[in-house]
């Protein structure tokens, strides 16, 4: 039971620092699962106890194993909490516009008691990027979804759309 307690204790760490991160932090996991492999085969084939050789790299593997899970888990989380966070970002733009009759020149003409939302970025809160287009008097909002895709916001369809 303690070992169980000790390999989701570290599977929770491994998800949580991996999933919280950029995109590259699910495939930094893949590169360093890859890279102990080789290590864990040779340390197998040296070790003089192989019950021991077993119980070991099963407990490293499950670790690992439920680290990924963790990460993907983690990963989905901040992307709803971001996408909450930005929505609500857009609902005080639109409102904003009702009472004023234009869209503010920047997000902190939005503010008032409460705090602007921000997104969660590499271990960080971000401000969203907000630009208002002069020329056709529509807004562009726009947040980094994983480190390199953006998220941002078409007033003409009211819809997020994804890109590089």
């Amino acid at each position: 039971m303690k070992n169980w307690l000790l390999i989701l204790f570290f599977a929770i760490l491994i998800g949580l620092y991996f999933g919280l991160g950029t995109i590259f932090g699910f495939f930094n996991l893949l590169i360093i699962f890859g890279i102990c492999t080789p290590i864990f085969i040779v340390l197998l084939i040296i070790w003089k106890k192989p019950s021991k050789k077993f119980k070991y790299s099963i407990q490293i593997y499950t670790t690992i194993f439920f680290g990924l899970l963790f990460c993907l888990l983690f990963a989905r989380l901040k992307n709803e909490y971001n996408q909450r966070k930005a929505d609500l970002t857009v609902i005080k733009i639109q409102k904003y516009k009702t009472d004023f009759q234009r869209y503010p020149n920047s997000l902190a003409e939005l503010k008032n008691e409460t705090e602007l939302p921000q997104y969660f970025d590499q271990f960080k809160f971000k401000d969203f990027d907000y630009i208002v287009n002069k020329s056709n008097g529509e807004f562009n909002l726009s947040y980094s979804l994983d480190g390199w895709h953006i998220n941002e916001y078409d007033v003409n369809t009211n819809e997020w759309e994804s890109r590089d």
